[in-house]
Protein backbone atom coordinates (compact mmCIF):
# COMPACT_ATOMS: atom_id res chain seq x y z
CA UNK A 1 0.00 0.00 0.00
CA UNK A 2 1.46 3.34 -1.04
CA UNK A 3 0.27 6.67 0.29
CA UNK A 4 0.29 9.76 -1.91
CA UNK A 5 -0.39 12.75 0.28
CA UNK A 6 -3.52 11.69 2.13
CA UNK A 7 -4.84 9.34 -0.58
CA UNK A 8 -4.21 5.62 -0.79
CA UNK A 9 -3.29 4.56 -4.29
CA UNK A 10 -3.86 0.86 -3.67
CA UNK A 11 -5.70 -1.18 -1.09
CA UNK A 12 -4.34 -4.59 -0.20
CA UNK A 13 -5.65 -7.30 2.06
CA UNK A 14 -2.97 -9.40 3.66
CA UNK A 15 -2.92 -12.03 6.34
CA UNK A 16 -0.20 -11.76 8.96
CA UNK A 17 0.41 -14.17 11.78
CA UNK A 18 1.82 -13.18 15.14
CA UNK A 19 5.05 -14.83 16.26
CA UNK A 20 5.46 -16.57 19.62
CA UNK A 21 5.69 -13.20 21.39
CA UNK A 22 2.57 -11.78 19.69
CA UNK A 23 4.43 -9.57 17.21
CA UNK A 24 3.42 -9.14 13.58
CA UNK A 25 5.72 -8.04 10.78
CA UNK A 26 4.14 -5.27 8.67
CA UNK A 27 6.91 -5.36 6.06
CA UNK A 28 6.39 -2.81 3.27
CA UNK A 29 3.20 -1.53 4.91
CA UNK A 30 5.39 0.19 7.52
CA UNK A 31 7.60 1.99 5.00
CA UNK A 32 7.99 5.65 6.02
CA UNK A 33 6.06 5.17 9.26
CA UNK A 34 7.69 5.78 12.63
CA UNK A 35 4.81 4.71 14.88
CA UNK A 36 1.17 3.61 14.92
CA UNK A 37 -1.83 4.44 17.05
CA UNK A 38 -3.94 1.32 17.58
CA UNK A 39 -7.72 1.35 17.88
CA UNK A 40 -9.40 -1.78 19.16
CA UNK A 41 -13.11 -2.24 18.45
CA UNK A 42 -15.40 -4.15 20.77
CA UNK A 43 -15.37 -7.08 18.32
CA UNK A 44 -11.55 -7.29 18.57
CA UNK A 45 -10.86 -5.68 15.20
CA UNK A 46 -7.66 -3.63 15.24
CA UNK A 47 -7.08 -0.50 13.19
CA UNK A 48 -3.56 0.88 12.80
CA UNK A 49 -3.25 4.64 12.22
CA UNK A 50 0.23 5.48 10.88
CA UNK A 51 2.32 8.42 12.11
CA UNK A 52 5.48 10.00 10.78
CA UNK A 53 7.19 11.90 13.56
CA UNK A 54 9.48 14.87 13.13
CA UNK A 55 12.85 15.36 14.83
CA UNK A 56 12.68 17.45 18.01
CA UNK A 57 15.07 20.04 16.57
CA UNK A 58 12.56 20.75 13.76
CA UNK A 59 9.51 20.89 16.04
CA UNK A 60 9.66 24.68 16.44
CA UNK A 61 8.90 25.20 12.74
CA UNK A 62 5.59 23.33 13.11
CA UNK A 63 4.72 25.26 16.25
CA UNK A 64 5.11 28.60 14.42
CA UNK A 65 2.13 28.75 12.03
CA UNK A 66 3.34 31.84 10.17
CA UNK A 67 6.79 30.39 9.55
CA UNK A 68 5.33 27.03 8.53
CA UNK A 69 3.16 28.72 5.87
CA UNK A 70 6.20 30.58 4.51
CA UNK A 71 8.14 27.32 4.29
CA UNK A 72 5.23 25.61 2.47
CA UNK A 73 4.94 28.51 0.02
CA UNK A 74 8.67 28.41 -0.70
CA UNK A 75 8.55 24.65 -1.28
CA UNK A 76 5.71 25.12 -3.79
CA UNK A 77 7.71 27.80 -5.61
CA UNK A 78 10.78 25.58 -5.76
CA UNK A 79 8.73 22.60 -6.97
CA UNK A 80 7.24 24.75 -9.74
CA UNK A 81 10.67 26.05 -10.76
CA UNK A 82 12.12 22.52 -10.77
CA UNK A 83 9.45 21.31 -13.18
CA UNK A 84 10.19 24.07 -15.73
Amino acid sequence: MKLTGEKMTKIENSIVRPDAKGRVNLGDFAQGVSSYRIRCAENGELTLIPYAEIPFVDKWIFENGELLEKVKQQLKIEATNASL
